[in-house]
């Protein structure tokens, strides 16, 4: 899904930078507000696992399709910090010729901006929706994983809308490449699903969706314990 420098009509880059750079500037200061001991490590590992899920690419021409990772970032950190991300991801790959520099406005526009908003949105409506007849995390595990199926289709489609600024493409491009992203967007809700499903059995209290629930309260109340005994016995020590 990266687009690369010189394929666009200079002004779409130009375009592009002006409105994902102040954007990028917002959310950098939203998770700074936020920022403690925990979550930087946190974001730290999760960037690593989606710079690597990223590596798989899947050609499109004159782009290119690979998992994305953006829903379950925004699932897990919150909009934001999926942003702030998916910013880190999509410059080094740039740097090493995957996606452009020039091209990074548009790129972040289209998965980290768009796709945490969407991920997010999708993903908090249908968690809200199925946990009237599920457990929480039962419902994350399956809201996000469909959110992430929906928000790569309509990424694509963008995509699609902003190829057609290059000379010669007409719409039918459109459907065509939003036909074979369908086929990528499987493999993002599966890889969505699984990396998710450890973190729902292995630290559910680190998912933004479950932090203030029920089961997040839990967590933090067992981890409290936890960490009190702890103490107490480094104390009679």
């Amino acid at each position: 899904m990266h687009v690369p420098d010189g394929v666009l009509p200079f002004w779409m880059y130009v375009l592009f930078l002006a409105i994902s750079i102040p954007i990028l500037g917002f959310a950098i200061r939203k998770v700074n507000n936020r920022f403690n001991d925990r979550l930087t490590p946190y974001m730290g590992v999760l960037a690593a696992v989606i710079f690597a899920a990223q590596l798989v690419n899947f050609p499109v021409p004159p782009s290119s399709g690979h998992l994305v990772g953006t829903t379950l970032l925004a699932v897990m950190l919150g909009p934001w910090a999926a942003m702030v991300i998916m910013a880190l991801v999509l410059f080094v790959q740039a740097l090493y010729g995957d996606g452009g520099l020039l091209a990074f406005g548009l790129n972040f526009f289209n998965m980290g901006i768009l796709g945490s908003f969407l991920g997010w949105g999708i993903s908090l409506m249908l968690f809200k929706g199925l946990k009237r007849i599920r457990d929480e995390k039962s419902a994350v595990v399956v809201a996000t994983p469909i959110a992430a199926f929906i928000v790569t289709i309509v990424s694509a489609f963008v995509l699609g809308l902003e190829l057609l600024t290059i000379p010669g493409l007409s719409f039918e491009f459109v459907f065509i490449i939003t036909g074979i992203h369908g086929i990528i967007a499987v493999g993002e809700a599966i890889l969505t699903f699984v990396i998710l499903l450890y973190f729902v059995k292995a630290k559910p209290g680190l998912i933004s969706f479950l932090k203030d629930s029920e089961t997040g309260k839990a967590v933090r109340r067992r981890d409290a314990k936890r960490e009190e005994s702890i103490i107490v016995e480094e104390a009679q020590q």
